[in-house]
């Protein structure tokens, strides 16, 4: 098979960072334009700030948690580094989404600072992919069962067929994805050597996943109560269940890589969902507007922690910038994986 070389006319247009910070852009737009703009200036103005500095310090600690369970997937691949070296690699990723257009680049760096060279980088994008994986896996299954068991609430059917299909979707998944890999991909292809190799720690290994699993249900619940929390800065009377419908929903579409940082998305699904328990739309945009900030204001603090630690260098963690016309194999580990999803400008 000829190499695959990457040229801009295989860059997908969805992937640019231009398109990403103009559909935010776009959706913000719209949301502004349909709502009251001088009620939702009152609504954030008048937030109570000591509710949003409770929920700025939840939505730090969530991610504390949510670096102790890429600990706990990391060590089974040979990662015994002292959890410092995770926390630093972890927070130097979120600051470093702040200056890209996706997530995705705080997941590559977070893994190549862990890596600290080029040696064990494969290893260290697996337990990253592990990490979003699971957690995706986790916070799908908090969705559906907040939907199943509370049908009162006025929200689109398609959430209540999603509600049964996701879960169980994730359950043959995890029982018959290996073999239906194998299967369908030759041996060397880059997603069957994901799968039947890179992976291969996380199959069988049922006490890890289930520890793993728990530590992602506190992660994503302390997410749901830190909105909780922006609520009440708001003043706004929400039943406690429906953030655990409406969040794990826009948390999801949030992690397409369409927007800047989900920015946008996020807003729209607050905006959408809250108005079917009748909360006004400038109250429900100002609590998107202040989850974005609270995201952002936790990436800013993230850059404290790249500042006062040493993590290893650029030169030993990132590659050398590639030649004008790189070619590559089909591909043979979670690297390829990871440089298919890194964002185009």
């Amino acid at each position: 098979m000829p190499p695959v070389t990457d040229t801009p006319s295989q860059q997908s247009w969805w992937s640019s960072a231009w398109f990403k910070l103009g559909l935010s852009a776009v959706l913000l737009g719209v949301l502004l334009h349909k709502t009251d703009l001088s009620d939702l200036g009152d609504a954030v103005m008048h937030a109570q700030a000591g509710w949003v500095i409770a929920a700025l310090i939840g939505y730090v600690a969530s991610q504390v948690v949510s670096c102790v369970r890429w600990t706990m997937l990391a060590r089974p691949l040979g990662f015994n580094e002292p959890f410092a070296r995770f926390f630093t690699s972890y927070f130097t990723g979120m600051y470093m989404n702040l200056f890209a257009p996706s997530t995705v680049a705080g997941d590559i760096g977070r893994a190549l600072f862990l890596a600290g060279g080029q040696k064990r980088r494969a290893l260290a994008f697996t337990t990253v992919i592990a990490d979003r994986g699971l957690g995706f896996v986790v916070l799908s299954w908090i969705g559906a069962v907040a939907v199943l068991t509370q049908p009162g609430y006025n929200i689109p059917a398609a959430l209540y067929y999603a509600a049964w299909i996701v879960p169980t979707g994730t359950l043959v998944g995890w029982l018959f994805l290996r073999q239906l890999v194998v299967r369908m991909f030759k041996r060397g292809n880059r997603w069957r050597v994901l799968v039947e190799r890179d992976l291969a720690a996380y199959w069988k290994d049922f006490r890890l996943l289930a520890k793993t699993s728990a530590v992602a249900i506190v992660f994503h619940t302390m997410q749901v109560l830190t909105q909780v929390l922006l609520a009440r800065a708001l003043g706004l009377r929400v039943p406690l269940a429906f953030f655990f419908v409406f969040v794990p929903v826009v948390n999801i579409l949030g992690m397409v890589p369409v927007s800047f940082s989900g920015i946008g998305v996020r807003e729209g699904g607050y905006w959408f969902f809250l108005a079917q328990v009748g909360v006004a739309r400038s109250a429900a945009l100002a609590l998107g507007l202040l989850s974005s900030a609270v995201v952002l204001a936790t990436g800013l603090l993230s850059g404290l922690v790249f500042l006062v630690s040493k993590p290893p260098t650029a030169a030993r963690c990132f590659p050398p910038a590639p030649s004008p016309t790189p070619a590559r194999s089909p591909g043979t580990s979670s690297t390829t994986i990871f440089s298919d999803l890194r964002p185009m400008s």
